[in-house]
């Protein structure tokens, strides 16, 4: 399977990060295997959050005295940060959304309704999350289009050449996982971007396993929307990037 290269790191350097994981579970140390729901949130984001409530917490883009000015510099600040981890070409390209959810609810409801039309078809595989499934078929029932799915190897890969054959002019839109939270099949999305925008289709990646695992580049991958969750990211819950 395409897996990502092995990573190395100072294993008592991350726990120091991770005051948690020195609780003790049923008398054994724990062993927190869940990050594909949600990761762990590290002490320097902790502090970081604990820092902005207790020493400047205003509102942003709202205000002109000096504690909504420092909170709109960070949050700025932080809209350059994420441009920069995905490579987008532009700060301004980066929306803030609750979550990878929420952002692929938004491309549905401002692209989708905006440009489907009965008879459009909309490409998903069988391996997505069901957050990267129930907003296109509720785009469908809306505007009469039909979704269809890929399938999968036997090996858990995409089956490209059935991927490649369900393409065709009435694809409006490719929707898939960069990579799967149940399987570990990580994608080839920079193909499949060359195979949709091939028919006129737009692509849209499911990010919410890739960004935390994968160097996500935006640009060199060819997609028209990527969608990730901060609370996967090692970040608070409720923010998400599209």
């Amino acid at each position: 399977m395409n897996t990502p290269a092995t990573l190395t790191f100072d294993v008592e350097a991350v726990r120091a990060q991770f005051p948690i994981l020195a609780r003790q579970v049923r008398g054994a140390p724990l062993a927190y295997l869940d990050s594909a729901a949600t990761a762990q949130v590290p002490d320097v984001v902790i502090e970081a959050m604990a820092a902005h409530y207790r020493d400047g917490h205003a509102n942003v883009h709202r205000g002109v005295h000096t504690l909504s000015h420092e909170a709109t510099v960070a949050y700025d600040a932080a809209r350059r940060i994420a441009a920069r981890f995905l490579n987008a070409r532009d700060p301004a390209e980066v929306i803030f959304a609750h979550g990878t959810t929420s952002g692929l609810n938004l491309v549905a409801r401002a692209w989708g309704d905006a440009h489907l039309k009965s008879g459009d078809e909309i490409l998903l595989t069988t391996l997505e999350h069901h957050s990267n499934i129930v907003p296109w078929v509720q785009l469908a029932e809306r505007t009469g289009a039909r979704v269809q799915a890929a399938p999968l190897l036997p090996d858990g890969e995409l089956d490209l050449a059935a991927f490649e054959q369900q393409l065709s002019k009435r694809t409006r839109i490719v929707a898939v996982a960069h990579a799967s939270n149940v399987l570990g099949t990580v994608l080839p999305v920079k193909r499949i971007a060359e195979l949709a925008h091939a028919v006129g289709a737009i692509v849209v990646l499911d990010g919410a396993q890739a960004a935390p695992h994968l160097v996500v580049d935006v640009q060199a991958l060819d997609c028209d929307f990527y969608v990730a969750s901060g609370h996967k990211l090692y970040g608070p819950n409720g923010v998400g990037l599209l």
